[in-house]
């Protein structure tokens, strides 16, 4: 079960600059997206960052078509303001983004699940001519009905330990 997918054209900016970039290429963003971080600062205390990023997401959604033709569509989408991408940069370094969260459909993992990814030749000339970069996540979660291993007691480790040692004192095998 696909629990969030996407397939989108991605800025990185700061929350001012978003409106900037939709002035440039003359097109609203699905949205901007406000995500915070936490990192070491110069003098190695944690400080949290904000980061922003303007996102065009592909017209057709996960249930409308493979990540192939979603990507012709979002370069279809592209294509009118694709002649001001350039004025971007270097300040911007637009790219584009695949990205899955899935649940794998056994309990007991991902047996015989895989995603399909193709990018046709004209469609990386497409996104080529651009200067625009494409990466593909896939992100594979728990299946709901899942249950994760439990730690052993620590009487039950110290038997077994016990056990091994006796094991190997019968074959003449010095205890580890």
């Amino acid at each position: 079960m696909i629990l969030y997918s996407h397939v989108s054209l991605l800025i990185s900016c700061d929350a001012g600059n978003a409106a900037t970039i939709t002035e440039l290429l003359g097109v609203q963003p699905t949205l901007v997206r406000e995500s915070k971080t936490m990192g070491q600062g110069e003098d190695g205390s944690w400080q949290e960052s904000t980061h922003h990023t303007w996102t065009l997401h592909s017209p057709k959604s996960h249930t409308d078509g493979d990540p192939t033709a979603r990507l012709h569509a979002l370069a279809d989408l592209i294509e009118p303001f694709a002649s001001r991408l350039p004025s971007l940069h270097p300040q911007f370094s637009p790219s584009i983004d695949i990205i899955y969260h899935i649940t794998p459909q056994h309990p007991d993992g991902i047996t015989g699940e895989f995603d399909w990814f193709q990018m046709p030749a004209d469609l990386m000339r497409r996104y080529g001519a651009w200067d625009l970069s494409v990466s593909y996540e896939s992100f594979w979660f728990d299946h709901p009905d899942w249950i994760p291993p439990q730690p052993q007691p620590w009487w039950r480790r110290i038997l077994e330990s016990l056990r091994r040692r006796k094991q190997h004192s019968h074959h003449g095998i010095p205890p580890t």
